[in-house]
């Protein structure tokens, strides 16, 4: 395990070296611009809710009200045998928010926020970072509910909890790399949006996180295993669920096509980021 975890700690390094130097300097503008990434992500925590008489209690009522109805479906209707089921659930369903909001706000974030485009000193750039940095920050916030309904159900926490940070580099790396690409599409393929829910729907009932993927016809679980992000959302629940360790090698394969989409998503963005404005 030690080998495993020191080789991907190398490969990640030998991979972002590898990456196009431009590729290199969109990773230091990040940095150079935190505060401004900061600015926005607190704005846009700010305003999701607004309005709302429960405010900012939806970031734990979402996964909560989605876990009690998986629960009645699944737990009650469709009786799957899975023990302290609505742990199990809310320990793919919340990583899985993070994701589909992250993609369906992120692919949209030039469209809607034609207003900075164009702006010389403005990096239209963090824009779909946004979305995936304050979807980060309510996955964290959501946290003690999954660790109050572990004390529930008398679930103890382990220490493949360690492995967490790992899990969230790695679904950050290719969540930023997808919205990018997806952001710069949108604005010339304007489909993208219509289809988009069909396609996160779609995926999320062919991933085994409402249910376990040993109810999976066996024929059929060497396919549902080859999908990157079923694999990724497992992961989550072995650390919280299962207390298991997650399959590094396997994450190391993830970690190097995250990477990849990355690099795509970056090069897709800058080399049409100039034309965003003509289009908008």
């Amino acid at each position: 395990m030690a080998r495993t975890a020191g080789f991907l700690f190398l490969l990640n390094g030998f991979l972002v070296k590898a990456l196009p130097p431009i590729t290199r300097m969109r990773l230091g503008m990040y940095v150079q611009y935190r505060w401004l990434l900061y600015a926005l992500t607190l704005r846009d925590l700010r305003t999701r809710y607004k309005g709302s008489v429960l405010g900012f209690m939806w970031t734990f009522l979402n996964p909560l009200l989605l876990m009690m109805v998986y629960t009645l479906v699944f737990g009650y209707f469709l009786q799957l045998n899975t023990k302290d089921y609505p742990v199990f659930i809310m320990s793919g369903v919340l990583p899985w928010i993070w994701f589909s909001t992250a993609v369906t706000q992120g692919s949209a974030s030039i469209l809607e926020g034609a207003t900075y485009v164009g702006r010389t000193i403005f990096p239209t750039s963090v824009l779909p970072v946004v979305a995936v940095s304050s979807g980060l920050v309510n996955f964290l916030l959501s946290l003690p509910l999954l660790g109050a309904m572990l004390l529930i159900y008398g679930v103890p926490a382990g220490p493949e909890w360690m492995y967490l940070p790992l899990l969230l580099l790695i679904q950050a790396i290719l969540l930023i790399g997808l919205t990018s690409l997806l952001s710069a599409l949108s604005v010339f393929y304007r489909d993208i949006q219509h289809m988009l829910g069909h396609v996160l729907t779609l995926t999320f009932f062919t991933m085994p996180i409402m249910y376990p993927m040993t109810t999976v016809p066996e024929k059929y679980r060497a396919i549902v295993a080859l999908n990157p992000l079923a694999t990724l959302f497992h992961s989550y629940q072995q650390i919280f669920y299962f207390h298991q360790t997650p399959d590094l090698r396997a994450l190391g394969f993830i970690l190097i096509g995250s990477i990849a989409l990355y690099a795509l998503g970056q090069f897709v963005f800058n080399r049409n980021s100039e034309s965003f404005a003509e289009y908008l």
